[in-house]
């Protein structure tokens, strides 16, 4: 990952590309390559405090000035209401992604690289500055920035702000306010602790009409150092005293360098492209790694959330892909310890706060999916696989006779319906003021596709453990399933899949909407091969973007492609006719089961993210894009189902052994 002077020689190139770094345990650096925070999430050193399900940002940034022979270059970049100062991106030659952040300041003939890194479980942010050339001795003054608020919040004012500094020894200071604590230690230098108020600084991806975008931010001071060429100064951000010598920050930054290379070492997938090498060190951002932890896969940045469909759907590309088949098998344990909890009905998280919430009706046939992934991939008959496929067949079991907390029945017909139009049930649920995006009720295409695939994957699941007779069961289920789903969901009109049918008003929704996909691209499909054929033609003629598939075709009189207007309206369209990733990878998947032959074009649909990622955030795929030109991103910049979904197709589908 490699950007040039061209790439960010103008304020809108810098800022539209930000780099991510994280410690493996919630905590995470975020910012842009030029230093300039753009979203209230930004900062060097963002943490999650105990019990709290919000990250707080602690320090925003350090301001950098060089000082040579009575001139003074500022490093630094900030955006304020009608003015961009200081102009430091202009210094700016090049940036470098891999194995972590770099950028190289150039001042005539002098030459500093910044480089930023957050050691693997420890919590702490670490800045080199490397003096690489300089004719004479140099100046460096460093000045943090600290916030001390939630991500989603800013300091409207400076005034009843009360910060305090206090010493920890000659290179480290704290500072105490707003109820957090920050520490910045420092190698060398000199303080002078001059507090200083940074006002009305502008958040421009947040500055919109209902939401809060310009902050306040406090200094404490600033540390001075004179450097030679060669000399180098580490800063240590962290939220109690550290103060680690050279030798030791020398010897965590190899670390994080050599991490990078085992990284790939370890992936299932041979990572012959910067682009593959890149979405797999990405891909470690969203995992929470910690050997006490539960291992949370985070729905993306900067949400950094936790929900149980946006894990299952991820986990085959984050984590099989990647070779992590142990924290593959840990994240699985953790649910179905919450789903047996729970008389085998799968929450959408438990939360720190509120405690465990149920949502999705689709939840535990996704859990199925992921566990399917997972015993697919591995072998022999150890307990934990002994375990897992009893937990898919207890689970389709719960499905069989009806979920009450869910409004889901299971039909006669064997089709799986809901009973009411809760939004909360389905992925394209969500409420714009008091209105429905999509109103959904019955039987739901998607939902029954999974629920066939988990039939299958039960079957399966019996007949290895339990022999034929509780193979018999789901196996009868499962033909009465799809004969079903084919007299019900096929329209001979549009040669494809009703969105959802109504069997209690026999209205049928024969909006052109994604969800029918997935009755081709899972593992199992109740379709005929013409039919499968026919629905993947209609997505991609109807739905196929350059970065995903939309969430209703243009010809329908509610489509909204773009993300623009109210916050009600940018809502409206994310489910009504914006873009997913997740469901590109569904896509390729199902043309590439019915073309085998054709995994050229496989590459096609993936190839225009070589571009994507070197944009927004470096390495990282989002969440969603506009449905019409300019395919603008949106949401999370680097989203575990959009990143998982791509992990998952190159292993799976254009990775082979040839």
């Amino acid at each position: 990952m490699y950007l040039g002077k061209a790439d960010v020689n103008t304020y809108d190139k810098g800022a539209g590309r930000e780099f991510l770094i994280s410690n493996g345990r919630g905590s995470y650096g975020f910012s842009t390559v030029i230093g300039a925070n753009t979203r209230r999430e930004h900062g060097l050193l963002v943490v999650r405090p105990e019990d709290k399900s919000q990250h707080s940002v602690l320090v925003s940034k350090i301001e950098e000035t060089i000082f040579d022979q009575n001139k003074k270059y500022q490093l630094s970049t900030n955006r304020y209401k009608d003015l961009v100062y200081p102009d430091g991106y202009r210094y700016l030659q090049e940036c470098q992604g891999n194995p972590f952040p770099s950028m190289l300041f150039v001042i005539h003939s002098i030459l500093l690289k910044k480089s930023i890194f957050m050691p693997n479980g420890k919590e702490c942010t670490v800045i080199k500055y490397e003096l690489l050339a300089a004719p004479d001795k140099i100046r460096l003054d460093l000045r943090p920035l600290v916030a001390h608020r939630s991500s989603g919040s800013v300091c409207p004012d400076s005034r009843g702000n009360d910060f305090s500094v206090s010493s920890d020894s000659a290179h480290s200071i704290s500072i105490s306010g707003r109820s957090h604590t920050s520490c910045v230690s420092v190698t060398a230098g000199t303080w002078s602790l001059k507090p200083l108020w940074f006002e009305n600084l502008i958040y421009e991806h947040d500055d919109r009409p209902d939401s809060s975008s310009v902050d306040h931010l406090w200094s404490p001071g600033f540390i001075s150092n004179e450097l030679s060429e060669g000399d180098v100064v580490y800063v240590v951000l962290s939220q109690s005293p550290l103060n680690y010598s050279l030798k030791e920050l020398a010897d965590m930054e190899k670390e994080a360098s050599d991490r990078f290379e085992n990284i790939l070492e370890q992936a299932n997938l041979p990572a012959l492209s910067s682009a593959e090498q890149d979405m797999i060190a990405a891909s470690y951002h969203l995992v929470d790694d910690r050997p006490e932890s539960v291992a949370p896969i985070y729905t993306g940045y900067p949400s950094v959330g936790t929900n149980a469909r946006d894990s299952f759907i991820s986990l085959p590309g984050l984590l099989i892909a990647t070779g992590r088949e142990a924290v593959a098998a840990k994240t699985l344990g953790y649910w179905l310890e919450l789903a047996e909890n729970n008389g085998w009905v799968m929450p959408d998280k438990l939360d720190s706060e509120s405690g465990i919430k149920f949502g999705g009706a689709d939840n535990g046939l996704w859990f199925v999916y992921a566990a399917d992934k997972y015993l697919s991939h591995s072998d022999g008959k150890d307990a934990f696989r002994a375990e897992l496929a009893r937990a898919v067949r207890e689970i389709t079991l719960k499905y069989l006779s009806g979920i009450p907390e869910l409004d889901l029945v299971c039909d006669p017909n064997m089709l799986l319906k809901l009973t009411s139009d809760n939004p909360a049930r389905h992925w394209m649920g969500a409420l714009a003021g008091e209105e429905q995006v999509v109103e959904r009720k019955g039987y739901l295409v998607e939902i029954n596709a999974l629920w066939y695939n988990a039939l299958r994957v039960a079957a399966k699941c019996a007949a290895e453990f339990d022999g034929a007779e509780g193979e018999k069961k789901f196996s009868e289920a499962a033909e009465k399933c799809a004969k079903a789903f084919r007299d019900a969901f096929w329209s001979f009109d549009m040669n494809g899949l009703y969105d959802c049918v109504d069997p209690e008003t026999f209205k049928n929704d024969a909006s052109i909407r994604p969800n029918q996909i997935l009755a081709v691209s899972l593992p199992y499909s109740p379709l005929q091969p013409e039919m499968a054929q026919k629905v993947v033609r209609l997505c991609w003629n109807e739905l196929y973007t350059t970065y995903g598939l939309r969430t209703l075709n243009p010809r329908h009189d509610k489509f909204k492609g773009r993300s623009e207007g109210r916050a009600d309206q940018r809502l409206k369209a994310r489910y009504r006719g914006m873009a997913w990733t997740w469901l590109l990878g569904q896509f390729i998947t199902a043309y590439l089961k019915l073309s085998p032959s054709r995994r050229d074009l496989g590459w096609v649909f993936i190839r225009p993210f070589n571009s994507h990622l070197r944009h927004g955030c470096l390495g990282g795929v989002a969440e969603l894009f506009d449905g019409m030109m300019p395919y603008r991103p949106h949401g999370d910049v680097l989203s575990a189902i959009s990143l998982g979904e791509l992990l998952r197709v190159l292993h799976e589908n254009l990775e082979t052994e040839e």
